[in-house]
């Protein structure tokens, strides 16, 4: 097993580049971290799917993961995992579910990149549950706005979804399901729109 040491791990369930990091988020100061290459198709399922490993992948990392300010018993199931151009640290459950994902820090990457170029393919299999939302191709603050606008949405009523629809699109639509759906399919071309509204029902309330 081939190792890196003294990284940064910043546990989220959707991936996100350090750079979208907060100062508020939980970071993890690892010790000893196990590291893995495979391919680059199981590489980007684990890191944009929601999936289940083998359970070979489980029993391999089990308690291999050193830390240097929380329990083993808290994170059993750590590893990292590069494809020869990439590399994400994971988190597990004892079943295989990825929990967490993290990004890692250009200097402490490159590492790893490195250090696979001695490493062969370990083969491992992937179940694909759902796609994880929000994008991947988006920002993190965008992908918070979307969870916000999202959520303010599935508050409205009936006359209220049907106001929003025919203010952003100029047309009527009496089925609830076809409003939300194109809303929602469109929802970062109507942020202007949707939050207006939103703060003029506020002050009507």
């Amino acid at each position: 097993m081939h190792y890196i040491y003294d990284v940064l791990a910043n546990f989220n369930e959707i991936f996100f580049d350090f750079y979208d990091w907060n100062d508020s988020d939980h970071f993890i100061h690892i010790k000893k971290l196990p590291i893995l290459r495979v391919d680059s198709n199981f590489f980007n399922c684990v890191k944009f799917f929601d999936v289940l490993v083998d359970k070979d992948l489980v029993d391999k990392i089990y308690r291999r993961t050193d830390f240097f300010s929380v329990s083993k018993n808290k994170y059993s199931y750590v590893c990292c995992i590069c494809d020869g151009r990439e590399a994400i640290i994971l988190n597990l459950d004892s079943k295989g579910y990825v929990v967490g994902r993290s990004s890692m820090l250009i200097d402490e990457e490159n590492e790893v990149i490195d250090i696979c170029e001695c490493m062969s393919v370990s083969n491992f299999q992937v179940v694909i549950n759902n796609r994880i939302i929000p994008s991947f191709f988006k920002t993190r603050h965008e992908s918070n706005m979307d969870k916000f606008f999202l959520s303010e949405l599935n508050r409205l009523g009936y006359d209220e979804l049907y106001y929003l629809y025919y203010d952003c699109f100029d047309e009527s639509e009496n089925d609830v399901v076809k409003i939300k759906e194109r809303i929602f399919n469109e929802i970062e071309s109507l942020y202007p729109k949707i939050n207006d509204f939103l703060g003029l029902i506020s002050i009507n309330k």
